[in-house]
Parts: structure tokens; C-alpha cells; sequence
């Protein structure tokens, strides 16, 4: 065996799910083998541009090799290829055709064929719904030519009313079929280009009245596990993902060792044929199998998502950078993380040079290996070496994953950990919440810090005034100056102009002490703006800024008594705090809030909810008492929140006393589909405001 010197191999992929899992497996196999580690750095295919760290991360010269998978947007992709080209890394490729180098895909053309003649030949279908994936990636491209091909093959004519998109995305293709379903229904399959559109898909048809397989037969794409734990189970291609990536790091390390590019590489796949298409002779044994393997995975996923709950919840609090890593700490071990490490960004590094991006100094928040938490150093080091020099060991062995932490388009730091590669993905939910919380808390110790140089600016200037009575009236006015932009920093948001979150938690305290005494209620209204990341994706940040300053000046008209206080929370949610309110006067305000925003009629061409911006909103009223917590209603406004973000945004969601949220039924003029009116709650469309409750 020819010896390798290369230590560090990145993969770059969009995250650390299903679809991933099993490449990482075999590769990590392969390249344990010859001493070689792994860095997954994970990207947002939907984010504009190369991320910022993987950047500094192949420029720095971390990677001795990189296995890319299709994970950005075409023209991204080929400028990623040509840097790896440019920088000379030996590379290899997962569904990408490069020229001259080794590229590894599975065989979509023959398992996309021996799909459609499963439906067309042995099902008899002819009017196939073509749900489509993202229109610029290859293995999407391949699938719709095949499945028009195999139509014209057999003089079955393509019916483009009945090719939607899909975009890989559950929801997206739940949305897409259900509307389709509205307008007709003489379909009798619907081919998806992977298993999560072909799942929501089958959601979409069960509310529709439809029965698969009797009614619409139903096929996805990639074996997913999820494919085999559904009833029926779903008709999909195994693209053999494992075999892929033992292929890419196969070749890989034949070129790490001097030999050249293996070339084009093409995985067999296979179909598999489950109940979504043609009932199976041992169908009650398999769904017994399949019940089994469910309970299994909902058991780990209940696990997971109830150590992530408890980090969001604990998230709340966090006022400092300190809190918010011992509230992630807490329950770090019960999320299967073997080694995580996150670090922040501290400025940019004076000896980083002039190349673009140059690399941050960057500060080490969390060492939690072995089931604890280490002691940390004050030390900052270089972000080019990724960890301070005494945990530099750590990138020598086994499998880290890389994930950026990120607000709109700014870089916090990242997270480096090692997950066990079960199938329940916790990745995206932890980066969300952690750079949400990260940031707000950075952001009030940037405040801090400024404070603390204008008190020293305070403190000059008045030692100038006991030595110079001439500047006494000079350093009486940059006194004034420097405490009316302490206070104005301190309490306001510089973006949409009207209250911060440091000026809520102030306000609430207050108005809490003052309502203990007597028994009085206090409302807190949290409003989150649907789909917002897609907004900026689609318009850009600076559309962006100007639709938050509307929100923000809606919010502040809806509310009227004087002690009532509206506030930018952090990212794209807002806040209100009403004193003396009850439920009723609260959803007043928050209706008032929903009328304007629909006035405003702010255009959201990028969201599936409606044609303009929406906002989804939650409601708790308490009885402020001494003893009680303030910071307890805000929790069981944001769980409220929560719910009508998951009940597919665009509502009100009230909390009931006993912390459970309640879905309220209101007008909404957003002008979505439909009439011009979205239906919330159970009501009709256009039903005046009620005040019925759904438990």
C-alpha cells in the first residue's frame, strides 16, 4: 500500500441527513483506513454565494483533499470546481460530471427507466404528475428527461398542466400537489424526483380524498428511510449512496497517493417496489416490520427533539454569551454529540493578509468532549486553524462536521462536532436556534462594551473639566452627547427605529413589579415574519431591511395605550408588551397589527403561505405576582408562537393559562390564494373575529 501524508480530507454537503448518512459512513471507513480524517462543512444550497468559512478553509490550506457533492446552485458549483482547480486540491466528485476528474453518480438513467416502465408497463398509467426537484441540479435534469422520454416511447403525451415543482421539499410538494388537486384531479400517479416530495405528495392526496395506491399511485426517488416507514411504504430507486461515497474516497486516495483521476464513476441502482405502487403478498407482516422500525426511530426522534426543545426553551433566558453556552451544554450529551466545539468570531485577524475572505481571530466557547465540558483558555487564535493549538489533535481523528452559524448574511462562528450517524438530524434545528440566540447575546455585549468606552469617555472628560475650566462647556456637551448615544444604543434597534430587546426586558421587569402588587394581567404578543429568509433570498438584504422597517412601523401603530411597548426581538421577530390586558385586548392588537400589515401589501414572491408578507403571531396573558417569573409568560408566548409557525404560519395562536396554545380564528386580507382570503382555524374564509378556541 502506497503511504499517504494527507491528514485532512473536507466534504462538502448540504447537511448530515438521511441522505448523507450513508455516504459519510463508507467514506469515513475508507479514509480511517489510511489515516485520514474528515471535516463535512455543511452549506445552505438556497444561501447566495460560497460560504464565507469554507472559503477560508480550502484557502488556508486545511484540506489536503475534497470530496464535493451537488450542493450549491449551478453557477456556484462551477466556481467552487474551478477554486479547487485554481488551488490545486485533489478532489472528487458525488453527482457532478467534471472533466478529467474522478466522478462518482448514481445510474439515474437506468433506475429512472426501470421506474417509469414499473408505472406505464406493469401499472398501465398514462396521466403521471411530474413533481419535480431543484430545476438546476443535474440528477433533477436527468430524471424529468428520462421521464419524458418513456412517455414518447410508448405515445403518451406530456401534460404540462401536470408538471409542478417540488424543489426536493416536503412541504413545497405538499403545497404544490394540493393546489394542483384543486384544480383537477384526473391524475392517476404522481412521479417524484426524491422520497420527501414523494411524501408530501402522499399527505397532500390523503387530504384530498384520494387513496394510494388505489386511487394515485405514488414513487419517489433515493430510498430514503423514511420510504420504507410509511403505509404504504413508497416506490422508490436506491441510488446505492453508500457504494457512491466508498467510490469518491476510493479515488480520492488513489490520487492523494500520485495516480491519476479515475474518471467517471457510475453506481448501479435498484428499484425497489413497495405498497405505493402494487400491494405486496406479505403486506400485514411488512407493515408489523415497518410499525416496529417506526416506533424505534420515533423513540430516538422524540429524544432528540425534546433535548432541542429544552435548548430553545433554556435559550430564552440568555442575556450573555456565557448563558447561552451553559444553556446548550445542559443538554449537549442527550443529543448524541460525541465531541462539539463551538467557536465564535472575535475580529479580523491583523496577520490574515489582503486575500479575500481573510480569516477572522476567533474565540473557543465550548470544549465539551467525553461527556463534560472542559476548561477554556482566554486565548484567541487564527479561524484558518480551525481550533486553539492545544485541541488541534482533535482534527486528526474521525469524522467532525462543520457547520457555520449565520444571521441573514452575517457570520457568527461555527460549530464542530461529531454526531452519532443514526437517521434523526438535528443539525439545521441546532444551528437556527444557536445563531438566533448567539447573536442577540453578542449583540448586547458589543452594547456593553461600547457602554463601557463612553463611561471612560464620560470619565476623561470630566477629569478635563477639574483641570481646564476654559473646556467646561465643551466637555459639557460630549458628556450629553456620549449619554444620549448610550441610552439610544441601549434601548433602541438602529434597523427598524423602534424598541430593542434590551428596552422589552427593561420594560417588562418594570411594568411586572408594578402589576405584582394589585393582581393585574400583563399580555406579551410575539409576532414572527413567515418565511423571511426566503423573502431576503428572493429580493436581497436591503429589500429586506426596508420590508422589517414596514413590519416594524405596523406593529408600532397597532398598539395605543401609553405603557404599551413594541419592540424588534432579534433576526424577523418583534414583540409587544401590554400591561393591564386581557386576551381580548391583546388579539385587538394583534389584529390591528394584521390589518396593517395586509394594507401594506408587501410583496412575497418566494413564499408558499401567500402573495404578500404574512406573520404568524402568539398570545399569553398572565397574573403578574411578586413571586412570579416575567420571563414565563414571554416562554409561553413563544411556545404559542411556535405552534402557529408549525400549523403552517399566517395564524394566531393563543397560550391557555395551563401553557397550552390556543389556535384563534381571525380575519386575514393577505391576499393568498383562494379568493383573496387564507383560511385560520376551522372557520370560513372571511368569518368576522371570534372568540373560539381550538385546544
Amino acid at each position: 500500500m502506497t503511504k499517504i501524508s494527507a491528514r485532512h480530507v473536507v466534504v462538502v454537503m448540504t447537511g448530515v441527513g438521511s441522505y448523507q448518512i450513508p455516504m459519510l459512513r463508507s467514506m469515513r471507513e475508507v479514509f480511517s483506513r489510511h489515516g485520514i480524517s474528515l471535516i463535512a462543512h455543511t452549506t445552505d444550497p438556497f444561501a447566495p454565494g460560497i460560504p464565507v468559512s469554507l472559503q477560508r478553509l480550502l484557502r488556508e490550506g486545511m484540506a489536503d483533499g475534497v470530496v464535493m457533492t451537488n450542493c450549491l446552485v449551478g453557477d456556484e458549483e462551477d466556481e467552487l470546481v474551478e477554486m479547487l482547480a485554481a488551488l490545486g486540491v485533489p478532489s472528487a466528485f458525488i453527482g457532478l460530471r467534471v472533466s478529467g476528474a474522478t466522478s462518482v453518480y448514481g445510474d439515474n438513467l437506468v433506475g429512472m427507466r426501470e421506474l417509469m416502465a414499473h408505472l406505464l408497463d406493469d401499472r398501465g398509467v398514462r396521466r403521471p404528475v411530474l413533481l419535480r426537484g431543484i430545476r438546476h441540479q443535474p440528477d433533477t435534469v436527468q430524471r424529468e428527461v428520462v421521464f419524458r422520454e418513456e412517455l414518447a416511447r410508448r405515445g403518451v403525451p406530456v401534460d404540462e398542466g401536470l408538471v409542478v415543482d417540488g424543489e426536493y421539499q416536503h412541504d413545497v410538494s405538499f403545497a404544490a400537489v394540493r393546489d394542483l388537486l384543486a384544480r383537477r384531479q384526473d391524475l392517476d400517479a404522481v412521479v417524484a424526483m426524491n422520497d420527501m416530495s414523494a411524501l408530501g405528495a402522499l399527505e397532500a392526496l390523503a387530504d384530498g380524498g384520494l387513496r394510494v395506491p388505489e386511487d394515485v399511485l405514488v414513487t419517489g426517488f433515493d430510498d430514503d428511510p423514511a420510504a420504507s416507514l410509511t403505509w404504504p411504504g413508497l416506490t422508490s430507486v436506491d441510488q446505492g449512496l453508500a457504494e457512491q461515497g466508498a467510490a469518491a474516497a476510493t479515488g480520492l486516495v488513489a490520487q492523494l497517493a500520485g495516480r491519476p483521476p479515475s474518471g467517471e464513476v457510475v453506481v448501479p441502482t435498484r428499484l425497489v417496489v413497495r405498497g405505493s405502487t402494487a400491494a405486496g403478498e406479505n403486506e400485514e407482516a411488512c407493515r408489523v416490520d415497518s410499525a416496529l422500525e417506526m416506533a424505534r426511530e420515533a423513540h430516538g426522534r422524540i429524544i432528540a427533539r425534546d433535548a432541542v426543545l429544552g435548548i430553545s426553551r433554556a435559550m430564552i433566558r440568555c442575556r450573555t454569551v456565557d448563558q447561552v453556552v451553559e444553556a446548550f451544554t445542559s443538554r449537549l450529551n442527550r443529543l448524541g454529540l460525541l465531541r462539539c466545539f463551538l467557536v465564535a468570531y472575535a475580529g479580523p485577524d491583523p496577520a490574515g493578509g489582503t486575500g479575500a475572505p481573510r480569516h477572522q481571530r476567533a474565540r473557543l466557547l465550548l470544549d465539551h468532549r467525553e461527556g463534560r465540558a472542559w476548561p477554556l483558555t482566554a486565548d484567541t487564535f487564527s479561524s484558518s486553524e480551525l481550533l486553539p493549538a492545544e485541541l488541534r489533535g482533535e482534527l486528526d481523528r474521525g469524522l467532525l462536521v462543520m457547520q457555520p452559524l449565520s444571521v441573514v448574511d452575517r457570520e457568527l462562528g461555527y460549530m464542530l462536532f461529531e454526531q452519532h450517524l443514526g437517521s434523526v438530524e438535528i443539525t439545521d434545528v441546532l444551528r437556527i436556534d444557536l445563531s438566533r440566540t448567539l447573536d442577540s447575546a453578542l449583540g448586547t455585549q458589543e452594547l456593553a462594551d461600547h457602554a463601557a468606552t463612553l463611561e471612560r469617555l464620560v470619565i476623561r472628560r470630566t477629569r478635563e473639566l477639574e483641570a481646564e475650566v476654559v473646556t467646561r462647556r465643551r466637555a459639557e456637551r460630549e458628556l450629553q452627547r456620549a449619554n444620549g448615544e448610550l441610552q439610544r444604543m441601549l434601548m433602541h434597534d438602529s434597523l427598524t427605529r423602534i424598541a430593542n430587546r434590551v428596552a422589552f426586558a427593561r420594560h417588562l421587569e418594570r411594568q411586572w413589579r408594578a402589576l405584582a402588587d394589585r393582581g393585574g394581567e400583563l399580555a406579551v404578543v410575539m409576532v414572527d415574519v413567515d418565511l423571511f429568509k426566503a423573502y431576503n433570498d428572493h429580493n436581497g438584504h436591503v429589500v429586506g431591511d426596508e420590508a422589517l422597517r414596514a413590519v416594524a412601523s405596523c406593529l408600532e401603530r397597532a398598539v395605543r395605550a401609553p405603557e404599551d411597548l413594541a419592540c424588534r426581538y432579534g433576526g424577523e421577530e418583534f414583540a409587544v408588551v401590554l400591561p393591564d390586558s386581557d386576551v381580548t385586548e391583546a388579539l385587538a392588537v394583534a389584529d390591528r397589527f394584521r390589518d396593517l400589515l395586509a394594507e401594506a401589501s408587501i410583496p412575497h414572491g418566494a413564499s408558499p403561505v401567500a402573495s404578500v408578507v404574512t406573520a404568524s403571531i402568539g398570545v399569553a396573558v398572565t397574573v403578574a405576582t411578586p413571586e412570579g417569573d416575567p420571563s414565563s409568560v414571554v416562554e409561553a408566548a413563544d411556545a404559542a408562537l411556535y405552534r402557529a409557525k408549525a400549523s403552517g404560519r399566517n395564524q394566531v395562536f393563543v397560550a391557555a393559562r395551563e401553557d397550552r396554545p390556543r389556535r384563534i380564528t381571525l380575519p386575514d386580507a393577505s391576499g393568498g390564494p383562494g379568493g383573496g382570503k387564507v383560511r385560520i382555524g376551522d372557520l370560513p374564509a372571511g368569518t368576522k373575529p371570534s372568540s373560539r378556541t381550538d385546544p
